[in-house]
């Protein structure tokens, strides 16, 4: 069976052949798709050729929130932000695509109608943007401070400072980037504003209690898509604190997918062009160092989290950097 996914008016992919619906899914890759339909339906007003596209570029609008030219780009501007936060073969890629179809086949019935383009795209952009809510990132402040506690954290060269502020501090952005691992828990990442060599991570479960932290320094762009040999800060790392160890071999294969993702500055096709870096990206050795929260301390004051210690398992896993995008 060959299943074909429309992405834009005459414009589609289709997909190679499957032997079932859940093993078609598999394979859709909303944020690379994302990289490859247009801006608009109506890109340009030099030659409209299609009846929407004449529709779109010749409607008199009665009021000027109704200027179907500024509607028809900041719609394909919602949906590639939606595709891009759907994820690789995820139920919200494939609903997100599926409900994309429905939308372009109402629109094309609207031929040359203005009014009737602009009732459809209307009603997709307060769809878009319910959408938009429901995938922001499952991290709740106070799920985020409760599991950092007040412990102190001191990063090399610097001076000791709580966790918690840290991990704020990688992670001013909104909206924050996040993506489902295949073990089921929720990965969510950021960065500090116009220093993004400082990043910070949390996984949480699927009912948005964290499991584990990150702080990441030194990695972001390592291997910049014009070179061949890696440029980590000197200081690179990656530092992960736990309150349950066995949270480290549960996610250890996605966040070594993740930081090899970094490396390479995210967006990333593994399975195609970039093939190549992906591998390279892989094969850098990032230090990783982790460490528990919560365990007894006998010094007094303070909470020192880098007392904690805890070895790194011993596990493996198929996570692709592809995966994560922002």
């Amino acid at each position: 069976m060959r299943r074909q996914i429309f992405l834009g008016i005459g414009f589609c992919a289709v997909l190679g052949v499957s032997l079932s619906a859940d093993a078609a899914d598999a394979l859709l890759n909303c944020p690379v798709i994302a990289t490859k339909i247009p801006d608009a339906f109506a890109p340009t007003c030099s030659h409209p050729q299609t009846p929407l596209q004449k529709a779109i570029c010749h409607y008199k609008p009665k009021h000027w929130t109704d200027n179907l030219l500024l509607l028809d780009s900041s719609l394909m501007h919602g949906y590639k932000q939606a595709l891009r936060a759907a994820g690789v073969g995820t139920p919200e890629c494939t609903h997100l695509l599926a409900s994309q179809k429905v939308f372009e086949k109402e629109l094309g019935a609207c031929g040359s109608d203005g009014d009737c383009v602009l009732e459809t795209m209307r009603k997709r952009s307060f769809a878009l943007r319910d959408i938009e809510e429901h995938q922001q990132a499952p991290l709740e402040a106070a799920a985020l401070q409760r599991f950092a506690g007040g412990v102190i954290f001191q990063s090399p060269g610097q001076k000791s400072a709580p966790l918690l502020q840290r991990i704020q501090r990688g992670m001013d952005i909104y909206p924050l980037p996040h993506m489902g691992l295949p073990n089921g828990n929720t990965l969510v990442w950021g960065f500090q504003p116009h220093n993004a060599t400082v990043q910070s991570l949390v996984v949480v479960n699927h009912q948005g209690a964290v499991q584990l932290l990150g702080a990441v320094d030194g990695i972001y762009l390592g291997l910049p898509r014009d070179k061949t040999r890696p440029e980590l800060d000197a200081n690179a790392r990656i530092t992960l604190f736990v309150r349950n160890p066995q949270a480290l071999a549960q996610n250890l294969p996605a966040l070594r997918a993740w930081a090899a993702a970094s490396i390479l500055g995210f967006n990333v096709d593994c399975g195609g062009a970039d093939a190549a870096r992906c591998k390279a990206a892989e094969a850098i050795p990032v230090p990783i160092l982790a460490y528990r929260l919560g365990c007894p301390q006998e010094a007094s004051g303070k909470a020192l989290v880098n007392r904690c210690p805890l070895p790194l398992p011993a596990v493996s896993g198929n996570v692709s950097p592809g995966l994560f995008w922002q």
